[in-house]
Parts: C-alpha cells; sequence; structure tokens
C-alpha cells in the first residue's frame, strides 16, 4: 500500500466532500490517503516520514527542507497551476517528480478576468455597495466607456489569456496588445496576435489582465514604476499570482491617481487583511481567490488528481505536459513518458 498525504486540507479549494471522494478512489487503487493541516515545513517533516506521495491543495511549503527529509517521497502533487511554493531545484535532484495541473480553469480564470472588468467599468459594484447602504447613486461614479474604443492589454498569453482575448477582441471589439516573451510564433500568427514590449503595453494599455505565472522575473513586475506609465484612467487586474503586483505600490498608485481601477482575485497575503486600503477604495473589485471556482474545474481537479498520482505509483508513466520538473524525467529509464 502506497502512502499520501494531502498536507494543507484546509486550504478552501478543494472541498473536503472531494477529499474524502479521492481518498476512496485512491483506496481502491492501492494507496493509502491522510487528509492533514501543517501550517510549516517543519510540521511537513514531521507528519510526512512515510509519504510516498505529498498533495497540496494550495500553495504549501515544499521547501528544500522538506524534500531533502522526506526519504520515501516520490511525487509531489499540486491540486492547481502555480508551483512557486516547491523547491523544483531540489526535487530534481532527488529524483522527485512535481506534478500539477495546467490547463484545469482556463475558462473560469478568463471569464472570472471578464466579470471583474465590466464590474469596473459599469460601476455594478459601486451601485451595489451604494443601495445595501441605503443610497441611490443612480447614473453616478466614472461615466463608464465604450469596450470598443479601449486597448486591453494581456501579460502572459498562456490558454487563459488567449481565451480572454478573444472575448474582448471578437466580443466586443476591443483593440488587444498581448506582452509575452515567450508566445508560441504559430499561435502568434494564426490568431494574428499583436505583440508589444512590457513598456509598451503599460503606455498604451486602457486594460491590463495578468496571467502570466510567479516567477523571480516576474515577482513584483507591476510595482509603482511600472503604474507610473500607465494612463492615469487605466485597469489592472490579477487572477494569477498576489506577487506578480507589488500590493504597497499598487495602494499608492491608485491613492495618487496613477491608475484609477484594480480588479484583484489574489494578493501578496492571503486572507487580505481587513485594515487594507484596497477594501475601501471605490475603483477595486476584490474576490478571495476563487477565479478557478467553476463546475468543469472541480471535475478537471478531482479527476488529474486520481489519475495522475495512480499514473506514476502503479502504472509507472507519466504526462509530460503535468510534469513541472521535466529535466527529472531524465533521471528514470524504466518510466513510461507520455507526451
Amino acid at each position: 500500500m502506497w502512502n499520501a498525504v494531502i498536507v494543507d486540507r484546509d486550504y478552501g479549494s478543494v472541498s473536503l466532500e472531494n477529499q474524502n471522494y479521492i481518498k476512496k478512489q485512491y483506496f481502491q487503487n492501492g494507496i493509502n490517503l491522510r487528509l492533514e493541516h501543517y501550517n510549516t515545513s517543519e510540521e511537513i517533516i514531521n507528519g510526512c516520514q512515510d509519504a510516498d506521495v505529498i498533495l497540496g491543495t494550495g500553495n504549501p511549503p515544499i521547501t528544500k527542507d522538506v524534500i531533502e527529509n522526506l526519504p520515501k517521497l516520490k511525487l509531489v502533487q499540486r491540486f492547481g497551476i502555480g508551483v512557486n511554493s516547491i523547491d523544483l531545484e531540489t526535487a530534481t535532484k532527488k529524483g522527485v517528480i512535481v506534478q500539477f495541473m495546467p490547463g484545469f480553469c482556463i475558462k473560469e480564470l478568463s471569464i472570472h478576468a471578464a466579470a471583474l472588468i465590466l464590474n469596473l467599468i459599469r460601476n455594478v459594484g459601486f451601485y451595489d455597495r451604494g443601495i445595501r447602504k441605503g443610497e441611490w447613486r443612480k447614473a453616478a461614479g466614472y461615466v463608464p466607456r465604450n469596450l470598443e474604443e479601449m486597448t486591453v492589454g494581456i501579460f502572459g498569453f498562456g490558454a487563459s489569456g488567449r481565451l480572454l482575448y478573444q472575448i474582448f477582441k471578437k466580443g466586443f471589439g476591443s483593440k488587444v496588445i498581448v506582452c509575452d516573451p515567450f508566445i508560441d510564433k504559430s499561435i502568434q500568427n494564426s490568431m494574428d496576435v499583436t505583440v508589444v514590449s512590457f513598456e509598451e503595453m503599460l503606455k498604451n494599455s486602457d486594460i491590463i489582465s495578468i496571467h502570466a505565472p510567479l516567477t523571480p522575473e516576474t515577482r513584483h513586475i507591476f510595482d509603482y514604476k511600472a503604474f507610473k506609465q500607465m494612463k492615469n484612467t487605466s485597469m489592472i487586474i490579477n487572477v494569477s499570482r498576489g506577487g506578480l503586483i507589488n500590493q504597497q505600490d499598487l495602494e499608492k498608485a491608485l491613492a495618487d491617481g496613477e491608475i484609477r481601477y484594480a480588479g484583484l482575485d489574489v494578493f501578496e497575503k492571503e486572507p487580505l487583511s481587513p485594515n487594507s486600503p484596497l477594501i475601501s477604495n471605490e475603483n477595486v473589485a476584490l474576490t478571495c481567490h476563487s477565479a478557478f471556482y467553476g463546475e468543469n474545474a472541480q471535475k478537471n481537479q478531482i479527476k488529474l488528481a486520481i489519475e495522475l498520482v495512480d499514473c506514476v505509483l502503479n502504472k509507472k508513466s507519466v504526462k509530460r505536459k503535468y510534469v513541472a520538473n521535466k529535466d527529472v524525467l531524465n533521471k528514470f529509464e524504466d518510466l513510461n513518458i507520455i507526451k
């Protein structure tokens, strides 16, 4: 019997009901799954000495120390896309496969980004808050602009960025520009995408939507210097990772009038502090790291969590698409690698 542990049971992105369903399916596959919640790397080390697999529903600290001090560890499985809390270099050195789930919530992310944009442009949240306070804010707030006359900048042109491109270019008739130094040339040509530099995107966009991963290169790429280059009527949307934006700089940029709007699903520290000035700002729309949430995404998440782990442990195969540290595959001679 293999041993597996979900180390952040209470994170909130996967319900306890679904975790228990996965547990039952694992048992049928010869895997004993424990549902635990550890807050530190030390707790993970102490609680997972027998673990062949560690699963993270959120971003647990799978650090160098964790990987080096779990003697049986073969696999780390994320329930989502980001792997910024996992030491991929150490995992690769130790022959530990790290799997994630790219593409499991493409539509949800794109639709959520669009919802935040429309909310802010049409003053939906502003009117809603007013009515709840007993204020009839009829035709108040900033005059909504026509999306056909606006330029949408997309930072990161992965699957969710590409779908947002279709929504605004084809659906609303907006001009859409893209900043992504790693864009696939075949996709660029087939979709007739206008690719610009980071500075050009900042200068020319009325709306910027972030769809890039958090890496050392992208951390705090949206800082006060970047916001000063944006239009003072512009909007920033983030459904990716909180660390791409320097949150203090964003708060200052909004207060100073460097930009006008922000729609945020993710934050540098979660949950967001109740004392954050973002909460009282009428030009900010906030959601609680739930852009991934949806019926189809949930089904994809559960299906992948069951299949991917079973493949590695019992079928000695791995789907390359879902491996975050692909160099680790060079260490295995008897593993069937599926493209």
